[in-house]
């Protein structure tokens, strides 16, 4: 009698742990928050980076993908460790952290997703990773810039923005983010040189744009350095370099040394 009773008990126990039918979901969050190419150089920055490195600061959210109904939605921090679904449904789930803006310095969203079935009787570990959904650019000025020019500004549009964003030596320290979609966009850079007062200078030779690809996750770093080496006819030169952090590429632009005087 004891011995069927205990037997009783057993297969009780194991019918609430899991129900037919179903199947047990796991859930293994990690991210990713670093951009190619990026050096390390401290800037100054608007984001706290530690924030989009802590997992437990993500919402996620549980849909069924049939018809985007809301299974579950929570922070990571509260989200069981093991949960019963439905097996044989479609499910998804979006992981993210962050604000997304067509281009901003204080506002990214990294994030992630993944659609799953669950196997009758089984437990699925999910693990995605959480992603920028923006490329990171920046400018730099050579040491030697302001003995040569007094600015260069360039102006960035993607077709996520109403308008260009111009970065000019007053950006110098500063990250913008900009929204890019995962094949890639190509962007004009278009430039625009100051003289040591002020005015805007456009010499003979001088190029003004550049085309690039901006993808997420990627740091577009434009450097601004003089070139001094003596050119024939008087002139000297301004390299323009745009690093990709895939390949770097310098645009060189000759400047007739009239505009200092």
């Amino acid at each position: 009698m004891l011995l069927m009773t205990g037997s009783l008990v057993v297969s009780c126990s194991q019918n609430e742990i899991m129900t037919e039918g179903t199947g047990v979901l796991q859930v293994d969050l990690c991210t990713d928050f670093s951009f190619d190419g990026e050096e390390a150089v401290k800037h100054t920055k608007a984001i706290n980076e530690s924030d989009y490195s802590n997992i437990n600061n993500y919402t996620l959210k549980l849909t069924k993908t049939s018809d985007g109904s809301v299974v579950k939605e929570g922070l990571y921090s509260d989200w069981p460790l093991e949960m019963e679904l439905e097996s044989g449904a479609s499910y998804t789930m979006v992981a993210s952290y962050g604000q997304e803006e067509a281009a901003s310095f204080d506002h990214l969203l990294v994030t992630g997703n993944e659609t799953f079935t669950l196997n009758p009787g089984s437990t699925k570990k999910l693990a995605f990773q959480c992603k920028p959904t923006a490329a990171k650019v920046n400018v730099n000025y050579d040491a030697s810039f302001d003995s040569y020019y007094s600015d260069c500004e360039v102006s960035v549009k993607t077709k996520h923005m109403e308008e260009a964003i111009v970065l000019s030596k007053a950006n110098v320290g500063q990250d913008l983010f900009l929204k890019a979609d995962a094949e890639g966009e190509e962007v004009t850079l278009n430039f625009t040189l100051k003289d040591k007062y002020g005015e805007v200078a456009t010499p003979e030779g001088f190029v003004t744009s550049k085309k690039v690809t901006l993808k997420p996750q990627t740091l577009l770093k434009i450097t601004f350095k003089p070139d001094v080496t003596e050119i024939e006819g008087g002139k000297f030169g301004l390299d323009v370099i745009v690093d990709s952090g895939l390949t770097e590429e310098t645009i060189d632009i000759v400047v007739p040394n009239e505009i200092i005087k």
